[in-house]
């Protein structure tokens, strides 16, 4: 087309070492130090984590849907919800078809667990990833928006799907 880009590779990588991967390992390192008063004292990170999993969706969202910049319809935001259902209902489709082949070594507990985890993403890794790798890029929140859905639609549809996982695990158990 005539014109060039570059993308700063070593910029956008550091900036996700620091804000994904070191925080995981100073935790896990300090997770290691201080397992017997965590075993004791049983702090309400459960509680905490699922605070601050609805702060970063709530705070995405406001700057997602009060920048001046998004346009987006109705129609349009009707279908990416109806894309982003098709795509992870047939994730969760595939994943259940490849775990429960005839040569496949897979109990029935692995198979839920590979449907459920392996189509899972989650929105407090995804949104600061995003930030990072478009920084400055005025339409973000437009970016955002496949994320936002995303996130809740996994939590439903998995929700809706457990009653009919739960009983066919139990008749393959059987």
């Amino acid at each position: 087309l005539g014109s060039s880009s570059s993308v700063p590779f070593t910029s956008i990588f550091s900036q996700l070492f620091m804000t994904v991967v070191v925080p995981l390992i100073i935790g896990q390192i300090v997770r290691r130090y201080i397992k017997d008063w965590l075993e004791r004292k049983k702090p309400p990170f459960g509680t905490i984590s699922s605070c601050v999993l609805l702060m970063i969706i709530y705070t995405t969202f406001c700057d997602t849907f009060a920048n001046p910049n998004i346009d987006l319809d109705k129609f349009s935001l009707i279908i990416i919800v109806f894309i982003i259902f098709s795509v992870q209902m047939s994730f969760m489709f595939l994943t259940f078809l490849f775990s429960t082949r005839n040569n496949s070594s897979f109990t029935p507990a692995d198979t839920v667990a590979i449907i459920f985890c392996s189509t899972h993403k989650s929105l407090t890794l995804g949104i600061p990833m995003l930030k990072i790798v478009f920084a400055g890029y005025e339409h973000l929140s437009l970016i955002s928006v496949p994320l936002l859905i995303y996130h809740p639609a996994q939590i439903l549809l998995g929700s809706l799907l457990v009653p009919t996982i739960k009983s066919w695990m139990v008749s393959r158990q059987k």
